[in-house]
């Protein structure tokens, strides 16, 4: 097989042609390119405030109903942000108040990720940007006037029953140039709008697990753009980039463009290498290190002709073919790269499952299949918040997962004992972030939250109040009852919010009655001043004391079962930001393991936090590192999770936990992992 350096077409303003030579791939240069090599910074094109930009997400404010709905529409924007990014769309990000504001004339397209209610002044803004030729991306918008602004009927909100929620959505023959034909998503509401007349059609249809019901629209297009019935969420992200690429275009033809000249750069290179015709030498060179494997020596030849494939397809200007031969492209030296990788016994290898209900709601059997053929060894679904679980209990009321889709800890130890997994229950503690605001109302009349510095509540729940501390014991010895077949609890949130709690009237009751210093500034003596030391270790001792009665009760009711907890990476900075002294819990044997989460796309950076971690007495071979695959802090290709696991490794790391087990890691990356990393030594 020869390795012909390609014609790169570079990003810029102009296209830069490189030479061209000829060397064997299987002649081995002198100096062999690391296994693991520096990474390389792909995010060429930063999201920045303003209105000079080709298009523009606009980020609900005004537009949401409350704080929990802001925060929650900023994540699904800034997701939707690194997705244009990654796809090589230039673009720029906007409030909904901005809006009002007239948008620079170079904007042609404006995206509108979550924006549930905009106000009439918004509507209006809206109406001269598509006066004047604008397209709009609208995604599950709850107002009929934007919707007539758009030419289409506004539907009613509709929910799925049962466990049959709409699980894709399938384009139609007459969708824009570039669709994909499918794309996975389950999707438990929605609210569809429907054609209004002849100008409007719809482009694509929902489909459900059981395939039974009426088709509901997925996506309508009108003559000023297009309106999908939900939210993008965190899946199948490979089509949704190549989705928004597609409808981007549809609205601004000089898209495709800009998305091509991407690719061309960066098809190829797996976010590791500086081209793709190095990354098929370093491919080639850890194939040759191992046992011989005709499997990815055919992956790379076929990875050649791609590369060519993709420059005589942008020299003809077909852009679409482009990005379609450039996604193909990685996921060929995707796979090549996984299959060169080797599997390790013995390893911890968890995952995190945030939902509580593995990845499909009602289907744990499956969950737990996949996460064993895929050669993980333990689920950690979360199934206990202080304001609800999702298993019957004496304490914590049952939560609307439990309520549709019954005992989710039950089905998860069934299935996954059945298949091989161990079970650590993921518990929340103090927080009330999402809690209902009876609920938290409850807890400030009683005087039972966190307080920041200045006086305010915070929606925790103070660790040193002894009713906080009772109820959150006695809800983990009614669990660890109930289910004696549990692995293991891991403890979540175990710590103050920040720096700035709590500072509560109880707090310094406390302080003074177990320490015996008086303050004659409170709060600004232990926040700041001259018993700031000594506040900040009382905090620390808190924290520490619940950990120890946690272990106590626990190894009472079931010693079998293992304690650990989630933590952050910064220690031992957090043992004072948070009073998280983790280092100190294991050394003292309060915990069986820790599972840092050191969520960063920085392999530097991340092996720099393991080294760190792992120096301190006590602490080798009981630290799991949390690796961030779809965590809010970074995302993590398939190759770039194998590396960070191989990094460890390489530190002698005796396990890893992935974050988390949902969609995408069930299709992205999970099946890459198995064809090597962590494949079966049977």
């Amino acid at each position: 097989m020869q390795l012909r350096s390609k014609r790169m077409i570079c990003l810029g303003m102009t296209l830069l042609l490189a030479g061209c030579s000829t060397r064997s791939l299987r002649e081995t240069p002198t100096t062999p390119p690391p296994v693991v090599p520096p990474p390389i910074n792909h995010s060429i094109l930063q999201v920045k405030e303003g209105k000079t930009c080709p298009v523009i997400l606009v980020q609900a404010t005004s537009s949401a109903p409350n704080e929990a709905e802001r925060s929650y529409a900023a994540k699904i924007t800034a997701r939707m942000a690194n997705w244009l990014q990654e796809s090589g769309i230039p673009t720029s990000l906007i409030t909904d108040d901005q809006v009002i504001n007239e948008v620079g004339s170079t904007t042609k397209v404006m995206i509108l990720p979550s924006n549930p209610s905009p106000g009439m002044s918004e509507i209006k803004a809206l109406h001269r940007f598509v006066e004047r030729g604008g397209k709009l991306i609208v995604m599950y918008s709850a107002d009929p006037k934007l919707a007539d602004l758009m030419g289409l009927k506004l539907g009613l909100f509709t929910s799925s029953t049962g466990t049959d929620c709409w699980n894709a959505m399938r384009f139609v023959d007459g969708a824009p140039r570039g669709a994909p034909s499918r794309v996975e998503q389950e999707s438990r509401n929605i609210r569809p709008v429907y054609p209004k007349d002849s100008h409007s059609q719809v482009i694509a249809w929902w489909e459900t697990a059981s395939g039974r019901g009426p088709r509901e629209p997925a996506w309508v297009q009108s003559d000023h753009g297009f309106w999908m019935s939900h939210i993008l969420l965190e899946s199948d992200v490979a089509a949704k980039k190549q989705l928004l690429v597609s409808l981007a275009g549809a609205c601004d033809k000089s898209l495709w463009r800009a998305a091509a000249n991407y690719s061309v750069k960066h098809a190829g290179t797996l976010g590791l290498y500086p081209t793709a015709s190095r990354a098929i030498t370093a491919i080639d060179m850890k194939a040759r290190q191992g046992k011989p494997n005709g499997v990815v020596q055919v992956l790379l030849n076929q990875a050649e002709h791609l590369q060519d494939q993709i420059i005589q397809d942008y020299q003809t200007d077909n852009y679409s073919r482009v990005l379609g031969t450039a996604r193909h492209l990685d996921s060929v030296l995707t796979e090549a790269y996984a299959r060169t990788q080797t599997s390790k016994k013995g390893e911890f290898r968890g995952v995190w499952n945030h939902s509580g209900t593995g990845f499909t709601p009602g289907q744990w059997n499956e969950t737990c299949q996949t996460l064993a053929h895929s050669g993980m060894t333990a689920i950690l679904p979360n199934v206990q918040r202080p304001w609800c679980a999702h298993y019957p209990g004496k304490l914590i009321p049952a939560s609307d997962t439990l309520t549709r889709y019954g005992d989710q800890l039950r089905e998860c130890l069934t299935a996954a004992h059945r298949n091989g997994l161990e079970t650590h229950a993921w518990v929340i503690l103090w927080s009330l972030d999402g809690a209902p605001d009876s609920v938290i109302a409850g807890y400030l009349r009683a005087g039972r939250l966190q307080m920041s510095a200045s006086g305010s509540p915070v929606t925790w729940l103070c660790p040193s109040n002894p009713d906080n501390r009772a109820f959150e014991l006695s809800a983990l010895r009614d669990m660890v009852a109930r289910y004696p077949a549990l692995d293991g609890v891991q403890l979540d949130y175990i710590r103050y919010k920040s720096l700035d709690t709590c500072y509560c009237s109880g707090c310094r009751a406390r302080f003074t009655g177990q320490t015996g210093i008086q303050v004659k500034h409170w709060p600004s003596d232990v926040r700041s001043g001259v018993r700031s030391s000594a506040y900040r270790q009382w905090r620390r001792d808190q924290i520490t004391r619940f950990v120890a009665d946690a272990h106590r009760e626990i190894d009472r009711i079931n010693p079998r079962i293992k304690l650990s907890a989630s933590v952050y990476a910064g220690y031992p900075g957090c043992a004072d930001s948070i009073a998280q002294d983790w280092a100190a819990w294991l050394q003292r044997g309060l915990v069986d393991f820790v599972c840092p989460m050191n969520y960063t796309a920085d392999p530097g950076r991340f092996i720099e936090w393991y080294r760190k971690q792992v120096a301190y007495p006590g602490v080798r071979g009981k630290l799991f590192a949390g690796i961030g695959v779809t965590s809010l802090e970074c995302r993590l290709s398939a190759v770039k999770t194998i590396n960070q696991i191989s990094l460890l490794r390489g530190e002698g790391a005796t396990g890893f936990t992935l974050f988390e087990a949902n969609p995408t890691l069930k299709t992205d990356v999970l099946p890459y992992l198995t064809m090597g990393l962590t494949a079966s030594h049977d």
